[in-house]
C-alpha cells in the first residue's frame, strides 16, 4: 500500500433494508485531493462517515497507514470532518465558535490557534460580527477551520459548496487548494463534476452505493479530451505514418485496433489520405468530444435519463 494513507476494503454500510453502501475499495494517497463524485442519495455521506468514524460499517475494513481502523481508533482523532451542516452557534462571533470548540476538545493555547485558523479561512477581519450575519460561504470556511482543529492528518468536507454562490465557491475552492498545498490530504464529496474537476486529484465515482470507477486527474481529463478516433487492423502499421509523415506525436493506441489522436492540427480527411496512399484500411473514423458531466452519466447509466429531461 505503497504512499496510501488509507485504503478501504469491501466496506458495506446496510440500514434495515437498504444497502447505502456496498462493497466500496479503493485507496487514497497521502497529499491527495481525493474528490468522492455521485448523484444526491449515491451513499457518499454514509461513506465519509465511515472513513471519519461516526458509523460502523456492516462489513468490510478500514486501514489507516496500513492498519485497520478497529485495531486503533485513534487513527480516527486524526480526521478533521466537515459532514452536513457546521453546527455553528449563530448568536457568537466566529472567535467565540472557535473557542468553544477547542475548550471541548481541551486543546490549549486557545488564542493563538484561533488566530491562526481565522487567518487561514480568510475570516481575520470579522472577529466581531456575529454568525447569524455570515453569508454561506463564510459559514463553511468556519466550518473548516472548526474541521482544522487539532491539525489532523485529513479532512473530510461532505458537499462543502452545496447552496453556495459563485463568489462562496470560489471562497472554499481556493481554501481547499491552499490546504492541500500545504500537504492536507483531503477528501471532498460533490455532486457537481465540473466544479470538483477545479481542485481534485483523484476520483471516485459512486452510484447507488458503488462504486462505479477510479481515476486520476490526467486520466479523466484525457478521457474527455477532444480527440480523433481511429480503428484499423493494425496500430503497429499506422503509427509510423502519424509519426514521420503527419508529424504527429499527441496519440495513443488503445488497442491493437483503436488510435486516439489528440493533435488539434491534424484533419479527418488528411489522415485518411496519407493512409489510404500507404494501402492502409481504415475501419472508421471520428471526431470525438466528451465533456465531464457526460463522462459521469455514462458511467452511472444516467445518460439515457439525463438526454430525455432535456428534449
Amino acid at each position: 500500500m505503497s504512499g496510501a494513507i488509507i485504503e478501504l476494503k469491501g466496506l458495506t454500510k446496510q440500514f434495515k433494508m437498504k444497502t447505502a453502501v456496498h462493497k466500496a475499495s479503493f485507496k487514497i494517497n497521502k497529499g491527495d485531493i481525493f474528490g468522492l463524485i455521485g448523484q444526491n442519495g449515491a451513499g457518499k455521506s454514509t461513506l465519509l462517515k465511515m472513513i471519519g468514524g461516526l458509523l460502523y460499517p456492516t462489513s468490510g475494513d478500514i486501514h489507516f497507514f496500513n492498519e485497520a481502523s478497529d485495531k486503533n481508533q485513534l487513527y480516527f482523532e486524526r480526521m478533521g470532518l466537515l459532514i452536513e451542516s457546521p453546527g455553528l452557534y449563530p448568536a457568537y462571533t466566529a472567535y467565540q465558535n472557535l473557542n468553544l470548540m477547542m475548550i471541548a476538545y481541551g486543546i490549549k493555547n486557545s488564542n493563538e490557534e484561533i488566530n491562526k485558523l481565522l487567518q487561514l479561512v480568510g475570516l481575520e477581519n470579522e472577529k466581531k460580527l456575529k454568525v447569524k450575519e455570515f453569508s454561506m460561504g463564510m459559514k463553511q470556511r468556519l466550518g473548516i477551520a472548526i474541521a482544522l482543529l487539532g491539525s489532523p492528518d485529513v479532512l473530510i468536507l461532505d458537499e462543502p459548496i452545496n447552496g453556495l454562490d459563485p463568489h462562496g465557491i470560489k471562497e472554499v475552492r481556493e481554501l481547499i487548494l491552499e490546504l492541500n498545498k500545504n500537504g492536507l490530504t483531503i477528501i471532498i464529496s460533490s455532486h457537481i463534476l465540473e466544479e470538483l474537476s477545479k481542485v481534485a486529484t483523484q476520483y471516485a465515482i459512486i452510484h447507488e452505493g458503488k462504486i462505479m470507477e477510479t481515476i486520476s486527474k490526467d486520466e479523466l481529463l484525457l478521457k474527455c479530451e477532444e480527440r480523433i478516433e481511429l480503428e484499423i487492423d493494425d496500430a503497429k502499421e499506422v503509427t509510423p505514418v502519424l509519426e514521420e509523415t503527419l508529424n504527429i506525436k499527441h496519440y495513443k493506441v488503445n488497442d491493437q485496433n483503436t488510435i486516439y489522436i489528440y493533435d488539434s492540427q491534424v484533419e479527418n480527411h488528411q489522415i485518411v489520405k496519407h493512409l489510404s496512399a500507404k494501402g492502409i484500411a481504415i475501419h472508421s473514423i471520428s471526431k470525438h468530444k466528451q465533456g465531464l458531466e457526460q463522462y459521469f452519466l455514462e458511467r452511472t447509466g444516467r445518460e439515457a435519463a439525463y438526454s430525455d429531461q432535456f428534449i
